[in-house]
């Protein structure tokens, strides 16, 4: 897959989400990787649910490993109860479609996030997710998926913040390929509430 075909994935990634009456937009970068996630409200979705859905890819051609993945999910979320910070916490499920040049795959993913704020200093922030794939909820090449991120972000306003941070994705193969990295490194990204 080209790198126009994954700005075309990611382009319509975003047109399908813009009915969806999407409340962030996260997007980040790397010299081999863009992702791009939609999220809003669940109760935009189903009544009176107290969590978030997320619509969201990521395209990457780190160490010549071609890698699209595309998911849809949502998380339950809320105040996680730390008495010195601000920390929410959510955990959800998610469906994705992976393809690399050498497997292609799906599935349910189970996983969750965090964001935590101090008090006096709310304007920084670190956040955190994983989302794991098990072999029986997968489909395809895939046995196996892991895809996990920590970030540390400063809103420059209270609805726009830019973050640094790692993220990767490891995949476990049903064929001989075994376990192997298809996407990790340092991300600098931009977050935009609406």
């Amino acid at each position: 897959m080209t790198k126009l075909h994954g700005w075309l994935a990611a382009v319509l990634l975003t047109a399908a989400a813009l009915p969806a009456k999407a409340e962030t937009l996260d997007l980040n970068i790397n010299d081999d990787a863009v992702f791009g996630q939609f999220s809003g409200p669940l109760s935009h979705v189903f009544n009176n649910a107290d969590g978030e859905y997320q619509l969201g890819g990521l395209y990457s051609d780190d160490k010549n490993l071609s890698l699209t993945n595309l998911h849809a999910g949502f998380m339950l979320s809320g105040d996680a109860g730390a008495q010195e910070a601000k920390l929410t916490a959510g955990i959800g499920l998610r469906g994705q479609y992976t393809d690399t040049k050498v497997d292609t795959g799906g599935g349910a993913a189970i996983g969750g996030q965090f964001d935590v704020r101090f008090a006096g200093f709310d304007r920084l922030g670190f956040q955190g997710y994983v989302w794991y794939q098990p072999k029986v909820l997968g489909l395809g090449d895939i046995d196996s998926q892991l895809d996990w991120a920590l970030t540390a972000d400063y809103q420059i306003l209270r609805n726009a913040a830019v973050y640094l941070g790692y993220r990767k994705v490891r995949i476990d193969s049903s064929k001989n390929h075994g376990n192997y990295t298809a996407d990790d490194g340092a991300i600098f990204g931009l977050r935009l509430t609406f």
